[in-house]
């Protein structure tokens, strides 16, 4: 009986530290930068870290892979990392993923940072966006990141040195040159290994010592949500280039055929969703302006039709204006110039198909009016010697015959009309 009791008594303790140990265990959310990072993922990351916040979580984990992005939109996501209470951890990952660029920088300002072996960081030196600046404004602007950079690797204690010349030599580093040179905390080759490793570790976060608890863990991980993919997907400058020519051809065709139909309504969204993804990226002046040119005489060769002459240059125009549109140096922002010679080809294609509608209307018999007469077959109601009253198209004219007399009943064909009467022959 007493061992019984013992049994039951040991049970019963192991189930409460089990329980204990779970409910001691954090939550922790899961938020993945994949992709260049503009406003879209600024959004995403700062709403969720917010959402982590209210939900009483207890570290948030950032898995990364990007090339990089614009500086305003990494400032907004380190601010947001520095100034929350809960301890961010970032995460290189999956394999062969990298934090180049403005991911570097976030990777700098996590409180812990982690990297799969075989992925990379660093080439964070700035790149040009809009008009090219002079020395001097370069100097600054690259005094300002080393500025920013140094300051993130301080606060972290990471090597300040190899941060620094992550902008002024665009080093990149893989995962075990990175850890020998305490620029990331460990490398772990799996989310798991991950927790495993923080497993117990104590940090400091403004003033405040944390410790994990991560053996039992619970995941919550933040995925966009379908308007944040949305938003993000459009914000690609390849996307929003064919948004932006799908809307002018909406416009185009809406134009030669007058009227609101599926084609006006199609390029006017098509034309708005363009602007809003372009809106944040370096429009060049002259780009815009060589498009709407090229539009322009499309618009006139439909309608003058000058053997082709303005909608060839409309064409070339657009194409010129396409390959100087978004003025920058970073590779991620530029348009693809095969999508811009394939957009130049179906340009020509469309304004040849407009072009031979266009032809066909202007060659088309005229069926009304004056016009519209000529050439109709009708028959003699009376005898036209050579006046007299002939049917045509349905109704009763006065008529002169050209071609002698003309019996009753006799069929006969419309020459000319003058003064309502019309002037007819015999039927060859």
């Amino acid at each position: 009986m007493k061992n019984r009791i013992l049994i039951i008594l040991l049970m019963a303790i192991c189930t409460f530290s089990i329980l204990d140990a779970d409910n001691n265990s954090d939550k922790i959310y899961i938020i993945k930068i994949n992709g260049v990072i503009g406003p879209p993922i600024a959004n995403y990351v700062i709403n969720n870290i917010e959402k982590a916040e209210e939900d009483n979580a207890d570290a948030i984990l950032l898995e990364i892979d990007t090339p990089g992005g614009l500086l305003e939109s990494m400032r907004k996501i380190i601010t947001k990392i520095m100034n929350t209470p809960l301890p961010v951890i970032g995460y290189v990952t999956p394999e062969g993923a990298r934090a180049a660029s403005a991911g570097a920088f976030i990777m700098m300002a996590c409180d812990i940072s982690v990297m799969t072996s075989t992925s990379s960081i660093g080439a964070a030196h700035p790149v040009t966006l809009g008009a090219k600046i002079d020395s001097t404004m370069e100097k600054k602007i690259l005094n300002d990141m080393f500025s920013y950079m140094k300051s993130l690797a301080k606060k972290r204690n990471r090597n300040q040195e190899v941060a620094k010349k992550m902008i002024s030599e665009s080093i990149s580093l893989a995962a075990d040159e990175a850890l020998a040179k305490n620029i990331i905390d460990f490398i772990a080759e799996s989310r798991e290994e991950l927790l495993e490793k923080i497993d117990n570790m104590e940090i400091e976060k403004n003033d405040k010592k944390i410790i994990f608890h991560t053996e039992f863990a619970e995941f919550i991980t933040k995925e966009m949500s379908f308007i944040e993919k949305f938003f993000f997907h459009i914000s690609n400058p390849n996307i929003a280039y064919i948004l932006l020519m799908l809307g002018i051809y909406g416009i185009i065709a809406e134009f030669s055929s007058p009227g609101i139909g599926f084609a006006g309504v199609f390029g006017s969204i098509s034309l708005l969703l363009a602007f809003f993804a372009l809106s944040s990226l370096p429009l060049n002046l002259a780009g815009i302006l060589l498009i709407a040119t090229g539009i322009i005489l499309i618009l006139l060769e439909i309608k003058v039709q000058s053997s082709g002459i303005l909608g060839i240059g409309g064409v070339v125009s657009t194409v010129l204006g396409s390959l100087m549109l978004i003025q920058t140096n970073a590779p991620f922002l530029k348009i693809s110039i095969s999508l811009i010679i394939g957009v130049g080809l179906f340009t020509l294609l469309f304004f040849l198909l407009l072009l031979s509608l266009v032809v066909k209307i202007h060659r088309k018999k005229v069926t009304t009016g004056r016009e519209g007469l000529i050439d109709e077959v009708g028959y003699a109601r009376t005898a036209l010697n050579p006046e007299g009253s002939v049917f045509v198209r349905g109704e009763l004219w006065r008529a002169i015959s050209i071609d002698g007399n003309i019996k009753k009943d006799e069929k006969i064909r419309v020459v000319k009309m003058e003064h309502f009467k019309l002037f007819v022959k015999k039927l060859d």
